[in-house]
């Protein structure tokens, strides 16, 4: 029988603080100038992100991020975000492997109003996407976990809110990701962070962090290194501070895809990141001392009072089990659901019930559900989990059967929450304009192969993960079973295929997934049911898929698994050229080589792009009175627009004092812009958080606009030549002489330039610089990768005069090539 209790769907609001009212007021302005056409998408969309607004692939509507920090969020919250779906949205929310709530298809024109919405509860969308601190996770068990050291909830909670607005979390180099774990199990995935931290207890009984750096996943995927075994709590901000300072300094601001924490580690090693790390955190301990107490925010999560007995017979305490179902027939709905999805808390007489979303998605009328069950029979508070779920906790052991019942009212009480059958995909090509194939579509074909509840017990341990894109926003690479999206050109159609990873783990030793074998779409469902059959056919006694897949290896797994590979023709079967649940033929947009020249002078447009868009932000901060966030926008405006006359030059600075430094002698010292700019590291001097006042922050502003106006100028009558102004009528500068090599084999009697490594467009613009240090009939021999290289740089020569005389590999595995290249005048 189902509890009919009249739901209360009242939101309790409160007065939204001056300065957040101010912030939205300043969004809603920005935003009716974009609609009204006063100024232009490419300047409106960096501050937007700022704001936690992202494009969707369907033109015209948003996507609204919402912040929850750990996961944490009360039943009156999670009304108002019932209200504001129903709204302004579809009516649908969808929970993120980040713990975020997101809502779909709003208009622009709503976006101010729902953010008013959200802040009148304690809610924000602010600084859940862009290039700054994301939403700081924490595990979902956190304070009730049996295992756990400590709970980690107000330390989770203390960062989040420490480092949203902080100047120094606007404007880094790319985004930078926070999780923090209370065990060993590491339910938060602490070793795909940029900073993880996982509770720790001394032997004197002292609680810290164990802290580890440099996480993350993406087409780059790289397992976190140990920056510090323990970590006191006094010393918690600080050095997560530092971590953020040095990643702000040495960060690459120009190539989006080598901008993560991860990559800056890779160029200095860890080691010396580590020394830049102490440098940082001694500099900072003077203002900040070590000695300084940790002030934490609390979480208030008191538990609702018991009424013995705790658990009465038969109906309501969960079933007991390792997830092995003797005789299935016989287990009812409800008591499959209380071995899959009801967790025993530390504490006695109390349990935590985990709501199973389908791919994280749950309607309105769900949200408003959840929220009245959480107030009916738990403290008020919900969690949201990494796994896209929610759970609802300090529940009495004798409140679980009618929690049940009202939960299996609204198409909530799916079993097997957190196991291998709650497959975890992100949006894909539903709403992602990143997204390549359609991630929820394949989840929904596996379920076939993973039912819920009803998987057996050798699979309990194996978790399957799929992002629609090599982004892994569904994080595929720490999956049991993981794929990512791709497409693949067959003839004269392309089909969706996956790219299949297996052996992926973080808790114990985090180990990436290896990638064993590309799968079409419509494929990948039989295949892994082939997989499951190959380990049960040829495992070892007690051993799980996770061990078979690290003993048996990726070579012998491949040799299985090839015959899901093959593809027939369109004619023969044209379901293999659409995706799941696609309407429509799968096309995927590809760009045509011999683009070198334009992909040059996109740099540069996108270099001074940017440049105006953080001089835009700089203005409205400077209006909102944050003067030492405008100042630093200033100084990455200046930054930017240097870098983009830089590709004139083949040159891509790795550190903002070797862009300077290229910059007065490449450009400045040969009159491109007014001598006004020279010695311009003298000039824009440390743009830190001391230059707070409003005449310094105009100052510095003044000075950036009229920089990059210089630069435009410069470039405004610049071609495919990429030549700026009167550069022509100076002496070149001469390359370094490193990166001239001699000839390996078969000499060609030609000078040797080494661009091995050297990604396009820069290797076109090199090669172009250095022919035009060269006579007419002059030959060059130049060494370049395989791909989008070779493809794209002898043609883009051909297209500008030059012969190509020769093109051949460099060695028997086609890795790098050498083309022999004529001067033609």
């Amino acid at each position: 029988m189902s509890h009919t209790t009249t739901v209360d769907n009242t939101v309790q609001t409160q007065a939204i603080p001056p300065e957040i009212l101010e912030e939205i007021q300043t969004f809603e302005t920005e935003s009716r100038r974009l609609l009204s056409g006063e100024i232009v998408s490419d300047l409106f969309k960096p501050f937007r992100l700022q704001y936690g607004i992202y494009g969707q692939r369907q033109p015209g509507v948003q996507m609204v991020r919402i912040k929850i920090p750990f996961g944490g969020i009360t039943a009156n919250q999670l009304r108002r975000v019932a209200e504001l779906a129903d709204r302004y949205a579809t009516g649908v929310g969808h929970v993120t492997t980040r713990q975020d709530i997101q809502l779909h298809f709003v208009e622009l024109k709503d976006v101010p109003t729902m953010m008013r919405g959200l802040a009148e509860v304690g809610l924000t969308t602010r600084e859940a996407c862009a290039n700054t601190v994301r939403n700081v996770t924490g595990c979902h068990l956190a304070g009730v976990c049996p295992g756990e050291v400590f709970d980690i909830t107000p330390y989770a909670k203390t960062v989040a809110y420490h480092l949203l607005r902080n100047p120094l979390n606007q404007s880094l180099p790319r985004k930078f990701k926070i999780a923090f774990s209370g065990c060993k199990t590491d339910c938060a995935l602490t070793p795909i962070h940029d900073i993880g931290l996982l509770a720790a207890r001394r032997e004197d009984g002292t609680i810290g962090f164990r802290m580890v750096a440099g996480g993350g996943l993406g087409s780059a995927p790289r397992i976190a290194q140990v920056l510090r075994e323990f970590t006191p709590m006094e010393e918690l901000i600080p050095s997560i501070e530092a971590v953020i300072k040095v990643f702000d300094t040495l960060g690459n601001r120009k190539n989006r895809n080598k901008a993560r924490m991860k990559f800056v580690i890779e160029k200095l090693g860890f080691a010396e990141f580590k020394r830049r790390w102490e440098q940082a955190y001694t500099a900072m301990g003077c203002a900040r001392p070590t000695s300084e107490p940790l002030k934490l925010l609390q979480h208030r999560d008191e538990p609702i009072p018991l009424i013995m007995p705790t658990s009465p017979a038969g109906k309501t305490k969960p079933a007991e089990g390792n997830g092995h179902v003797n005789g299935a027939h016989h287990e009812t709905p409800f008591e499959m659901w209380s071995r899959t999805n009801v967790v025993q808390q530390k504490q006695a007489g109390y349990v935590s019930a985990v709501i199973k979303l389908f791919m994280g998605d749950l309607t309105s009328s769900q949200m408003l559900l959840v929220a009245a069950l959480a107030d009916r029979y738990s403290n008020g508070n919900i969690r949201t989990t990494i796994n896209q779920n929610m759970i609802i906790r300090w529940i009495p052991e004798s409140s679980v059967g009618p929690l049940y019942e009202e939960l299996a009212s609204q198409g909530l009480s799916d079993p097997g929450a957190e196991l291998v059958e709650d497959i975890i995909a992100c949006p894909g090509t539903d709403t992602c304009g990143l997204g390549i194939t359609s991630s929820k579509g394949l989840a929904r074909a596996l379920a076939e192969v993973f039912p819920a509840g009803r998987v057996p017990a050798d699979l309990r341990d194996v978790s399957v993960k799929i992002s629609g894109c090599h982004n892994s926003c569904a994080q595929h690479h720490i999956a049991t079973i993981g794929l990512h999206g791709v497409g693949k050109r067959i003839g004269e159609h392309t089909a969706p295929f996956y790219e299949l990873h297996l052996g992926g783990k973080v808790n114990g030793t985090a180990k990436i997934g290896q990638l064993v074998v590309k799968l079409p779409a419509k494929a990948v469902s039989a295949a892994i049911t082939h997989l499951i059959e190959v380990y049960r056919r040829d495992r070892k006694p007690g051993e799980g898929l996770p061990a078979f897949i690290d003993r048996v290896g990726k070579n012998a797994l491949k040799d299985e698994l090839i015959p899901y590979t093959i593809v027939p023709t369109f004619a023969d079967d044209p379901g293999f050229y659409y995706d799941w649940e696609g309407e429509e033929e799968f096309v995927l947009e590809d760009l045509g080589p011999g683009e070198c020249a334009g992909g040059a002078l996109e740099m540069i447009e996108n270099g001074i792009l940017e440049a105006d868009q953080e001089l835009y932000q700089a203005k409205l901060l400077a209006d909102n009175h944050q003067y030492s966030v405008s100042v630093n926008k200033s100084y990455r405006a200046v930054l930017a627009a240097a870098k983009a006359l830089l590709v004139t030059e083949g040159l891509e600075p790795s550190s903002d004092a070797e862009t300077f430094q290229e910059f007065d002698v490449r450009i400045a010292d040969k009159g491109v812009v007014p001598a006004t700019y020279r010695q311009l590291s003298r000039q824009v001097g440390d743009l830190g958080p001391k230059d707070t006042t409003a005449a310094s922050a105009l100052e510095k502003m003044t000075f950036a606009k009229g920089f990059v106006d210089a630069c435009r100028m410069a470039t405004d009558s610049m071609g495919k030549d990429l030549k700026l102004g009167s550069a022509h009528d100076i002496k070149p500068v001469p390359q370094q002489a490193a990166e001239i090599k001699p000839a390996a084999s078969v000499p060609t009697g030609a000078p040797v330039y080494d661009l091995r490594g050297v990604a396009c467009p820069l290797n076109y613009v090199k090669t172009k610089l250095k022919l035009e240090m060269m006579d007419s009939g002059d030959r060059l021999e130049v060494w370049l990768d395989a791909g989008e290289p070779i493809k794209n740089v002898p043609m883009s020569l051909k297209n500008d005069g030059h012969k190509v005389l020769l093109q051949e590999a460099l060695e028997p595995q086609a890795e790098h090539f050498r083309v022999l290249v004529e001067k033609v005048e």
